[in-house]
């Protein structure tokens, strides 16, 4: 009788481990599924940054970053360039935020510019009730008064125009009245200051670059605009439907070119 009821004890404390399946389950086995899971959480809360040349292609680096945290690239180096800064698309178009959170897998493109002398002359286009824009009527006419003055700079190319300006004019930049080398309301690096709006994109012609928008003036004032160009990152649109080699300048573009502006007042 005692020998049977230690074989059914038995059978019990057996049917139990396999019920539990940590009664077999060595430490080792343990530590090795503890150290895995933190592995893939880890993975989870990391993102990688990879870090291309301007070519969008030539890889530079990467990085591991905690995700949902900042972060900011050290600046690269390359003889006889300038450094623009980092980018999000390989075009160059859109400039990297290094104040956001970075949440997902990022691609980054340095933006790297080669000085040449800008031999062009600029002018102000536009219509509006402003004396000068009311007398451009978009380039209809052009004079000296619209024309803008390129600072006397060995190394960099900077054009300047101070203008008495009324809410609702709209204005551009350009090399004549055909609009060739146009710079709108795209080039801006900003339309505020402190805290107030000065100006608002005003739109452009079909589906044209927004670098090609008129910028419309929101508080009338006395303005100084400031236009930064290096041409020799100047390229085309080609895949405009109305490109063509003949007007090509029509549809010459930038990704470093600027426009900044302060408000006299």
């Amino acid at each position: 009788m005692f020998k049977r009821r230690m074989t059914i004890l038995t059978a019990a404390a057996l049917i139990g481990c396999m019920a539990f399946s940590a009664c077999g389950e060595s430490k080792e086995t343990k530590e090795s599924t503890k150290t895995e899971a933190s592995a893939d959480t880890e993975k989870k809360d990391e993102v990688t940054v990879t870090l291309y040349d301007s070519d969008g292609k030539t890889e530079l680096g990467k990085e591991t970053v905690a995700k949902g945290e900042t972060y900011k690239p050290e600046d690269p180096t390359k003889d006889g360039y300038t450094f623009m800064g980092w980018y999000v698309t390989p075009d160059l178009t859109r400039k990297y935020d290094d104040t956001k959170a970075v949440d997902a897998d990022t691609s980054l493109y340095a933006g790297f510019v080669q000085y040449k002398e800008d031999t062009r002359d600029f002018y102000v286009l536009g219509s509006g009730k402003s004396a000068v824009l009311k007398k451009s009527n978009w380039g209809a006419e052009l004079d000296d008064s619209m024309k803008m003055k390129k600072e006397d700079d060995k190394e960099a190319n900077v054009y300047t125009i101070t203008l008495d300006l009324e809410a609702g004019d709209q204005l551009q930049f350009a090399v004549d009245k055909t609009w060739a080398d146009q710079r709108g309301f795209g080039y801006m690096t900003t339309i505020e200051q402190d805290g107030k709006e000065y100006f608002k994109n005003s739109g452009a012609l079909g589906d044209a670059n927004v670098k090609k928008s008129n910028i419309e003036v929101q508080v009338a004032g006395n303005y100084t605009f400031t236009l930064t160009t290096y041409p020799a990152a100047d390229y085309y649109d080609t895949e405009d439907s109305y490109y063509s080699e003949s007007k090509k300048e029509n549809f010459n573009l930038n990704p470093y070119d600027t426009i900044t502006f302060a408000y006299n007042g």
